[in-house]
């Protein structure tokens, strides 16, 4: 006797099921098939942390490699730099090798490597700073790599949140930020910056 075809009441609740798992099947090889590649250039097997949590973000992060050095920033502007480059190389010391602080300096190279111009006002005008990219204490680019950390953790917040150089978003606020990422993920690389640290 040949198997019985599905009623429609079974088959209505099968299909969403497998909807949902070909959903999450598509999500979990997005999320993690665009992962920056964190490498150590003295082959620290304690980097295989790091790549873990960069697979894990919630955002689009920079294309390639990103070499990772577990040492305190070669130059004295904090215990965690990068150093935009060919690949860039991020530094954390012994104080700072939190997911928040990788995933900040992985905000820079992700501006360096994604963001326009145009991108850079629109983060300004969501919090109506008007400052040049670069400026003096709590710069607009040092509050980028806190966004783009904070999205990267957490895509929704429901209140008001306080980071780093006087970082402060509100909701409606890191829906905008997170949403200006994912569309500068979307588009290909503008390209690598000059080299430079940055914090």
């Amino acid at each position: 006797m040949p198997p019985r075809a599905p009623s429609g009441r079974c088959a209505r609740r099968a299909l969403p099921r497998v909807a949902c798992l070909v959903a999450l099947a598509v999500l979990a090889l997005g999320s993690t098939a665009h992962a920056v590649t964190i490498v150590s250039p003295s082959g620290d097997p304690r980097v295989a942390k790091y790549q873990v949590w960069a697979n894990a973000v919630a955002m689009p992060t920079p294309t390639g490699v990103v070499d990772l050095v577990l040492q305190t920033c070669p130059v004295p502007i904090s215990d965690g730099c990068v150093l935009q480059g060919a690949p860039p190389t991020i530094y954390l010391g012994s104080t700072v090798r939190t997911r928040a602080t990788l995933l900040h300096e992985i905000g820079h190279a992700f501006d360096a490597q994604r963001l326009t111009d145009a991108d850079h006002a629109a983060f300004e005008a969501i919090f109506g700073d008007t400052r040049p990219w670069r400026s003096a204490s709590n710069s607009p680019h040092e509050q980028f790599a806190e966004a783009y950390s904070l999205c990267a953790r957490h895509p929704q917040i429901r209140a008001a949140y306080t980071a780093a150089y006087g970082y402060r978003v509100s909701p409606a606020q890191h829906r905008r930020v997170c949403a200006l990422i994912r569309r500068a993920g979307a588009r290909p690389a503008t390209g690598l910056a000059p080299a430079q640290l940055t914090g």
